[in-house]
């Protein structure tokens, strides 16, 4: 029995450093790496974020896609090698998503820029794609369906969040979770707690955006002209 009680607490630390070296990783933010290199900074441009959105409104096209793929690959990434190491170790206690959780933190407050970064939206597609890939595909299907419908870029990015974190919980007629890539053989639940801690996370961060909502502030985004308007 102690044995087993040391072991638990031994993989606790491992969850803890699989968080740490995804937070480190995470706190790379190429939007503000690149914007510096054009003597810019994109947190005071726009609308102060350092996320893809905003690389979009500033930049264009390209360097938001650049910048959307980047922040997605780099929660993406650090989980899928976490998966590789639990199979590696064939252990039920390590939780592969800490480490999308730390690089979704590292994202919004990263160490190597005064903890100022973006909204964590792009990492959170990153962590349902790890978590897994039908559930991913609709999930964007679902988010570009209330982007078209509400024209609100915040609005639409909060909640597919919040419905993607819920419908972890829910299990289909055979038994397996909707959103079980590698939900399987872990603690019970493990995996939606996190997906909810960080929908609330990016919910938190859009405060400001519900803000200049309610002050009818927040811009739309505009299909039917090129110089499109987007606040997120």
């Amino acid at each position: 029995m102690y044995y087993i009680f040391m072991s638990r607490w031994e993989y606790i630390w491992i969850n803890i450093i699989l968080l740490l070296i995804g937070y480190l990783i995470g706190s790379i933010n190429i939007s503000i790496i690149i914007s510096k290199r054009k003597n810019k900074d994109i947190r005071k441009l726009g609308s102060n974020n350092a996320g893809a959105t905003n690389a979009l409104r500033v930049f264009g096209l390209k360097f938001g896609a650049l910048v959307f793929s980047f922040d997605l690959l780099k929660s993406f990434i650090p989980i899928l090698i976490s998966y590789l190491f639990k199979k590696l170790l064939n252990n039920d206690f390590i939780i592969p998503l800490s480490a999308g959780l730390g690089a979704l933190i590292g994202h919004i407050l990263p160490c190597y820029f005064k903890f100022k970064g973006g909204k964590g939206v792009a990492c959170f597609f990153g962590l349902i794609l790890a978590f897994d890939l039908i559930s991913f595909l609709l999930m964007v299907f679902i988010y570009l369906i209330f982007v078209i419908a509400i024209r609100y870029i915040s609005i639409s990015s909060v909640l597919i969040a919040i419905i993607f974190a819920f419908i972890s919980f829910i299990p289909n007629y055979y038994g397996v979770w909707l959103l079980a890539f590698i939900n399987f053989n872990i603690p019970k639940w493990s995996h939606s707690y996190i997906l909810v801690f960080s929908s609330i996370l990016i919910l938190l961060k859009h405060i400001p955006n519900y803000i200049r909502l309610s002050n009818k502030l927040e811009n739309k985004i505009s299909f039917a002209s090129k110089n499109q308007k987007i606040s997120n």
